[in-house]
Order: structure tokens, then C-alpha cells, then sequence
């Protein structure tokens, strides 16, 4: 009988992101088959607090930096070395860094899993002085694999290996849904989610009969209600800030929308294509990716809010059996492409592979 791995996921936090929650879903399937399991959170932020409370996963959050620079890095050095691992799986830029310091110092394969296509400025030399430390590299998409590569020469040759979701059984006909047409956007508000091209595209239509259901964490700020009110759409935007069950609200949409200018494979298009809904979402990586695999939706160009408003118009004025059309192609690609099974099973033998 092979004796169980030693696994250690690593991440900048445990904010609810697409990331973290991949490296959640991985943890617990690890766990599931006997394998010994430690997250590493690098920032004290635990947004998951319930469900890691339930999952009998050990986790380890670092304390702020700022006031625990050196006890930070001596907590880090010291656990890694007793938890003594056999793989590391580093989810996201700073997070691979630190991994591959560690590295340098402690024996253990590591497996590093780049999320989005474009590094941070930030990150650049600290990265490109480590390259090389990696035993492989994940990407989760094609696109931002083929991206990422070209732009960082040098890089072990990656493989791909999708976001793994939850696809539900039964979705609710479109026939049962309301006589207002429900659009839904589910991104916490920061940066790169570009609420403010929505926000203008549903002020050029805010004649028309819709509704813009906005589940997303807000924090502190307040802009987003300053340009609702502003623009005159508080009737169309519904700010619902973070839910901690999104599929409630999926259930009762017509359709998705996300405006995001910088993405790598959101988890949100994909839940949106798992409930059968038409997608409408930018034009970058890992959007043109999907959608160029299977007609579910459209794109429409970044940052142009008469683009967007455009096809706003186009998906809430096609017949009932079009849109139906749109949201089945996706739902059954999903089951081939993207099941829970399937890509934890990739990740599994990755890791059995990596030793």
C-alpha cells in the first residue's frame, strides 16, 4: 500500500477567488483520497471560514506582513520543513515565488499554477531570477499557457488544466422564469472587473425591461453606488455585495454578464454556462477560448460600453429557444471539458507524476 502524499497549497489568501477556490476543491479531493493536505495562506484573510471549518483541513494563516516581516518568514521556513512535503502546489504569481525560495532550501517537487496571462510589474524580477525551480507548470487555460509563454521566455513548458465545476443535475426552463429579463454578474468589485463600462452600457438601455443582479464583494467602497445614482439606473442594478451561494441567483437568470478587461479562465463564466445561461463577456484569453470552443454566448470588445450595450440588446431580444440553444451548447461542453471529476483526477495524477 503506497503511503499517503504530503501536500502543501500555497496561495496569497483565502479571499473567494477563482483561484482559491479551485485550490480549496483540490485540497478537499485530496484529503478525500487519504493524502495529507496543509494550505498555506500568505495573508491573513479567510473568507472560506465556515467551509474550512467543515473540511477538517489543516491551514496555516500567515500574520500581516507589515508588522511580522521576519516572524512571517520564519513561520513559513519552519512549517514547510516539519510539514515536510513531497509536492508543493503554488496557486498564483507571489505565491510561486515564495515557493521557489523555499525551494532553494528544502527538498520537494513543486507544481506551479499561473492563473492569468499577464505578470504584475511588480513581480517581474523576482520571478524571472527564480525561473527554472519549477518541476511543472499548470495553466488554466490554452490561451493564457500560450500568452504567458511567449511573453516569458525560458519557462518549463506548461500543461493545461481547466477549473473543475459543479454541474447541476436540473436547471430551471426558461419558460419559468419572470416576465422582466434577469441579467446576472457575479466578481468581487476590484479592479479588473471594470463595473464602470456595465454600469455605462446600462445606462444607454435603461428604457428597456431588464434587471442587473451584481453579486460581488464591495469591501469599503462606495463609488458603486455613487455611479448607480448618478447614472440614473438604480431601478436596473441591484448591488447584492457577496453571497456565499451564488446558484440561487444563477437559477432564476436569463443570462450572464461580466465586463472584465484582464482574466485568465473566470469561474463565474463558467458556473453561469454550467446553469445553461448565454454568456455575454468580454473579448480576452480565456473568454475567447471558451467561446470559440462552443457557441454559448458572445464577446464583446473591453471597455466599450456601446459594444457592450449593444449586445446587451441583441441576447434580451432573441427568441426564448435561441437563448435555450446558446445555454445548453455550453452546459454540455462543460460535462466533457470541465467536470469536478475529471480535473481533479488531472490534478492527482499530476502530483502522483511529480514525485
Amino acid at each position: 500500500m503506497k503511503a499517503p502524499k504530503r501536500v502543501i497549497l500555497l496561495t496569497p489568501s483565502m479571499s473567494k477567488g477563482g483561484a482559491e477556490t479551485q485550490l480549496l476543491k483540490l485540497g478537499l479531493f485530496l484529503k478525500s483520497e487519504g493524502e495529507q493536505v496543509l494550505i498555506i495562506s500568505l495573508k491573513p484573510i479567510d473568507e472560506f471560514k465556515e467551509v474550512l471549518k467543515k473540511s477538517g483541513l489543516e491551514v496555516l494563516f500567515l500574520k500581516s506582513w507589515s508588522a511580522h516581516f521576519i516572524s512571517n518568514f520564519r513561520t513559513l521556513y519552519g512549517s514547510v520543513k516539519k510539514f515536510n512535503p513531497d509536492v508543493v502546489v503554488a496557486f498564483m504569481f507571489i505565491a510561486i515565488i515564495f515557493a521557489r525560495l523555499l525551494k532553494t532550501r528544502l527538498k520537494f517537487k513543486l507544481i506551479s499554477s499561473i492563473r492569468i496571462s499577464v505578470l504584475p510589474a511588480k513581480w517581474l524580477l523576482p520571478f524571472k531570477m527564480t525561473t527554472g525551480l519549477d518541476d511543472a507548470v499548470v495553466y488554466n487555460s490554452a490561451a493564457s499557457k500560450s500568452n504567458f509563454e511567449s511573453r516569458n521566455r525560458g519557462l518549463k513548458q506548461g500543461i493545461v488544466i481547466h477549473n473543475g465545476i459543479f454541474i447541476p443535475d436540473e436547471v430551471l426552463p426558461v419558460a419559468e422564469k419572470g416576465d422582466v429579463f434577469k441579467w446576472i454578474c457575479v466578481g468581487h468589485f476590484r479592479w479588473n472587473k471594470d463595473y464602470p463600462t456595465l454600469f455605462k452600457a446600462i445606462a444607454l438601455i435603461k428604457d428597456q425591461n431588464f434587471s442587473v443582479d451584481i453579486i460581488g464583494e464591495m469591501g469599503d467602497a462606495t463609488w458603486p453606488y455613487q455611479m448607480v445614482e448618478e447614472l440614473n439606473i438604480k431601478e436596473r442594478v441591484n448591488l447584492l455585495g457577496f453571497q456565499p451561494d451564488t446558484s440561487v441567483y444563477l437559477k432564476q437568470a436569463d443570462a450572464f454578464v461580466l465586463s472584465s478587461f484582464s482574466e485568465g479562465m473566470p469561474n463565474a463564466v463558467l458556473e453561469a454556462m454550467a446553469h445553461a445561461l448565454p454568456v455575454l463577456v468580454t473579448d480576452i484569453d480565456g473568454n475567447r477560448e471558451l467561446l470559440n470552443a462552443v457557441k454559448c454566448g458572445f464577446l464583446f470588445e473591453k471597455q466599450d460600453e456601446y459594444d457592450l450595450a449593444g449586445k446587451l440588446l441583441n441576447i434580451m431580444n432573441m427568441t426564448v429557444a435561441a437563448r435555450k440553444t446558446l445555454g445548453e451548447s455550453g452546459r454540455q461542453y462543460l460535462r466533457t471539458e470541465f467536470s469536478e471529476a475529471a480535473v481533479m483526477q488531472q490534478w492527482k495524477t499530476l502530483i502522483e507524476k511529480t514525485e
